[in-house]
């Protein structure tokens, strides 16, 4: 969650564009208008990123990837081996990964979703660049929902650098060690992100596969700066350019900071692309049926 704040939104309110979210915006615009939908096979798998800076490692991947225009949602659909795959950028937040997996469902009708991202630890033994993939998702209010990996706990502890357990769905900035310690003792939970739960629930609802895959970018131990929260905090852009402006005046290190954190993310974003393009061609083998479990 460290990342994508301070990447996506500290970065880009300046206007110091990532250039790999603006490579794939450009390549978006270009091709969704050159390629008909129906020129293009519907992909049996869709994943869900919120962000283009999670996403751009992964698309880079995928053989001939191609933006199409399905109605209301941009789909970047490629192929992955044999498979047929789509991604998709939903925003950040529940109500926003909601919307956007309800019509990737109502539009495209893909066997599998995959929530994909970043995620902030919750536990000490996950290592920044450790992937999570998880068993069950929930929020702070007791809501919850299963995901029945076909993973046995040898195979997640012979596998470094992953692990399995409960990814925490929250609505805000979890900014000091002390909550992220609290979270995680509370819920029994691994990681948190802020949108798998409306994308569990909506897939539950709708019927449709689900395997969650999470990066960690930000440790249980690794506290988000004030300066940061005061920051997204602003309402407006001028507010938030204000804001920035203070935080550079008392901490010059702040603009290094940022660029070294946006050279992180873009590793975090490499190497979740290279978890997935081993797990997406065995997906039939990764999650058991609900009537298996």
């Amino acid at each position: 969650m460290l990342l994508r704040y301070l990447v996506s939104n500290f970065l880009r309110q300046q206007g110091q564009t990532v250039v790999r979210d603006f490579v794939s915006q450009q390549l978006a615009e270009h091709n969704s208008e050159e390629v008909a939908p129906e020129d293009v096979p519907k992909p049996e798998v869709v994943v869900l990123f919120a962000l283009g800076i999670e996403s751009a490692g992964f698309k880079e991947s995928l053989d001939s990837p191609t933006p199409i225009k399905m109605e209301k949602r941009t789909v970047t659909v490629g192929k992955l081996g044999d498979r047929v795959v789509g991604v998709v950028e939903t925003g950040v937040g529940r109500k926003a990964a909601a919307s956007a997996v309800r019509d990737v469902i109502e539009i495209v009708g893909p066997k599998w979703i995959v929530s994909a991202g970043f995620a902030g630890g919750l536990v000490s033994d996950l290592k920044r660049g450790h992937v999570v993939m998880a068993n069950s998702v929930g929020d702070l209010d007791g809501n919850e929902v299963g995901i029945s990996l076909n993973l046995t706990a040898e195979q997640i502890e012979a596998t470094q650098g992953l692990a399995s357990g409960k990814l925490l769905t929250v609505d805000r900035i979890i900014r000091t060690v002390e909550e992220k310690r609290e979270l995680g003792e509370k819920h029994t939970a691994v990681a948190v992100d802020m949108e798998t739960l409306a994308i569990a629930q909506a897939c539950h609802e709708k019927q449709t596969k689900l395997i969650s895959v999470r990066i960690i970018s930000d440790t249980v131990d690794q506290p988000l700066p004030k300066d940061l929260e005061k920051l997204m905090s602003q309402k407006t852009t001028s507010g938030m350019l204000g804001a920035a402006a203070a935080t550079i005046f008392n901490r010059p290190g702040s603009i290094k900071d940022m660029w070294n954190l946006n050279a992180m993310a873009n590793k975090a974003s490499d190497k979740l692309a290279g978890f997935l393009g081993g797990v997406l061609p065995q997906l039939d083998f990764a999650v058991r049926d609900e009537d298996e479990s």
